[in-house]
């Protein structure tokens, strides 16, 4: 992924942004933590309830993402060649 336009300011290690009023989050997971985010803005309450009843532990810090480093994710945006071993 990389910026795609000139008003774009890529975040290359970051499970979600926040940019005023838009948020963008990483990939699926990262969603789920960004959603939990914004609920818990609105109404901590309901937030903490909503991920007990699906069972989901969320990630609240949204620069914590370990899968920057699993694929190699430059500041440029751009993933060096990755090698996965089994």
């Amino acid at each position: 992924m990389v910026a795609s336009g000139p008003k774009v300011k890529w975040v290359p290690c970051a499970r979600w942004v926040v940019d005023g009023n838009i948020w963008t989050s990483s990939g699926v997971t990262a969603g789920m933590d960004m959603t939990y985010a914004f609920v818990s803005q609105l109404n901590s309450t309901i937030a903490d309830k909503a991920v007990n009843i699906i069972e989901y532990e969320p990630h609240t810090d949204p620069s914590w993402d370990p899968f920057c480093k699993i694929w190699n994710v430059t500041s440029g945006g751009t993933p060096h060649t990755m090698t996965m071993s089994m």
